[in-house]
């Protein structure tokens, strides 16, 4: 076999770095509990430190205030917060509900990483347990001494509960943003963009590389999965080129990002390694999850934005206007993408050598997904015709030759079907007219 010829070959030859932090902020972004309990345990260090500053520091400034006032303004704010805890979490229920009830169930993921949900939880328990903590404390110090209260305690409790309202004000905001398709259809395309831009970098930001010089005898050793299953959420690039440094080979990865890995399958490929790794390294290079995620998984931003199209067209929802936008999404993803000519990328070192192999969809796969669903299941939609006509004679403008033919093939089939579910020729003659607004542009 010759080396153009080797498997880890035909490759985009992209630069991608490593990030910082990666798998704390990955975890982060799907434990909901950890920034409430973080922001409680914050609160009640706060509860406990502010009366001593004010014993310290702000002796000679006191409110002009009386304790058992003091005392019932942070009984009233301990109350009425924990009431509002559960009407935030209601908001984010309905909110939730409608999602995936309305457009898809894997919308509901993506609400949960929200940071103005997860903001309006963690501020309405917070001012809570701010207000239970310092109520004790407020009682400890003027008990005994003095009728007037601490400046600092009660001025942060107020100040606290001000901006949990105010983070409620937002929180209505965004639920109304979240239950309307032109707020879910913007939040999932600023989604797209960044992990678009992580995975395909642009052109600019990705040199053309060398392909790696594989010897035609190298030695090629699979490592398999030995731990539980889970689907493939992200690679750690930065762990995968400390594997191949250990190794002092080319590391392939096989799976594709999104993938359901099983136990005892092949996950790495190690081309011309002359060490093994240990079991850590390999588990260190692999991010599992109980569902697929963003984080490093465009096509997966595509498959809701399809989910949510199809549901639109199906009989239940009958509601072509809805899939129309999504389609204006996912014309706008298929033009960036095939800028950016996705497909495998390589991670270099520091010196910008190619030392492993991340396999990511090539144009094709994210058009397939793209359209041939939304095809199948609009074939008796006006609007679905034309819009996708539209879409499918842009893409014929902007895409390589290589390219066309699958183009193509979408428009021959749209005519095909057209000329099988039109009752009339009318009705044939304005399905075969590109509309980008589905029916009403000129």
């Amino acid at each position: 076999m010759s080396n153009d010829d080797h498997p880890v070959h035909g490759g985009q030859r992209a630069v991608t770095t490593p990030t910082r932090l990666f798998k704390i902020r990955l975890w982060l972004a799907g434990e909901l509990w950890v920034p409430v309990v973080a922001g409680n345990f914050l609160v009640i260090v706060l509860a406990f430190l502010l009366p001593e500053l004010d014993e310290s520091v702000a002796r000679t400034e006191r409110l002009p205030i009386s304790a058992s006032t003091t005392q019932a303004i942070f009984a009233a704010v301990a109350g009425s917060m924990i009431t509002f805890t559960g009407i935030v979490f209601s908001a984010i229920f309905i909110a939730a509900q409608i999602q995936t009830s309305s457009y898809s169930p894997r919308l509901a993921a993506q609400l949960r990483r929200d940071p103005i949900i997860m903001g309006a939880l963690v501020m309405s328990t917070s001012t809570a347990t701010y207000a239970l903590f310092a109520l004790a404390e407020v009682d400890r110090l003027t008990g005994s001494s003095s009728q007037e209260v601490p400046v600092l305690t009660v001025m942060f409790g107020l100040l606290l509960a001000v901006a949990t309202l105010a983070w409620f004000a937002a929180l209505v905001q965004r639920a109304f943003e979240n239950i309307q398709i032109g707020g879910i259809l913007r939040s999932l395309s600023k989604v797209a963009w960044r992990v678009v831009d992580d995975v395909h970098p642009a052109p600019d930001k990705n040199p053309s590389l060398p392909l790696p010089k594989i010897p035609e005898d190298a030695a090629v050793a699979e490592i398999e999965h030995r731990r539980g299953p889970g689907v493939l959420a992200a690679i750690d690039r930065r762990a995968l080129l400390k594997l191949a440094n250990t190794t002092g080979g080319l590391v392939e990865v096989i799976p594709q990002v999104g993938e359901f890995i099983s136990g005892r399958s092949g996950v790495l490929r190690i081309h011309g390694g002359t060490r093994d790794p240990s079991q850590r390294q390999v588990n260190a290079v692999l991010v599992l999850s109980r569902q697929r995620t963003t984080q490093q998984d465009p096509l997966f931003v595509m498959r809701i934005l399809v989910d949510i199209a199809i549901r639109a067209i199906s009989p239940a929802i009958n509601d072509p206007t809805t899939a129309v936008q999504v389609i204006d999404r996912v014309e706008a993803l298929l033009v960036r993408l095939h800028e950016r000519h996705p497909g495998p990328t390589y991670v270099v070192d520091s010196n910008g050598d190619p030392r492993a192999l991340i396999h990511a969809p090539q144009w094709i796969e994210y058009f397939d997904l793209g359209s041939t669903e939304i095809r199948r299941y609009g074939h008796r939609s006006m609007q679905i015709h034309r819009r996708l006509r539209a879409m499918h004679l842009h893409l014929l403008d902007v895409v390589a030759a290589s390219d066309r033919d699958r183009v193509q093939l979408e428009l021959d089939l749209l005519d095909e079907i057209a000329e099988r579910e039109m009752d009339n020729s009318h009705d044939l003659r304005m399905a075969r007219e590109p509309d980008r607004l589905g029916i009403g542009s000129i």
